[in-house]
């Protein structure tokens, strides 16, 4: 009986890379996220109060910032307690949200705050959220 040679041909080793590139997409996500984006609203020289208790909010949302000279700034362009009202409820037409964001200077008087606050509240948005240094 005569022996056959039965010699399959062999399949050549692969490397499944589908782990590592999911692991190369996780970091770049990571520093994507990461990432500390400067807008024109952090760049205005505000210094916040100190809160142990700070929460971290989301980008985006109209900010409305008062320097310690006393200036007030609405998304970064430079506004009047007296036009800041009117100027919001624009901005609030355009980008619907029920949240405006106070970056008010530690040494801003309490009485222009509130003020700020009040206009803020008369402006359409339902809720004022107080930025704070962590």
């Amino acid at each position: 009986m005569t022996r056959r040679s039965s010699r399959r041909p062999r399949a050549l080793p692969t490397i499944d890379l589908t782990a590592m590139v999911d692991v190369v997409f996780l970091l770049i996500i990571f520093f994507m996220v990461s990432t500390t984006f400067i807008t024109l609203e952090s760049g205005l020289p505000v210094d916040l109060p100190q809160a142990q208790s700070a929460e971290a909010q989301a980008e985006g949302l109209p900010t409305v910032s008062i320097t310690a000279d006393e200036e007030v700034f609405l998304g970064g362009a430079p506004t009047t307690l007296e036009r800041l009202e009117a100027d919001l409820r624009a901005l609030l037409r355009e980008q619907p949200s029920d949240v405006v964001v106070l970056r008010a200077d530690q040494s801003v008087s309490h009485g222009l705050t509130v003020q700020i606050m009040d206009a803020i509240k008369r402006s359409g948005a339902a809720r004022v959220a107080i930025a704070a240094g962590g």
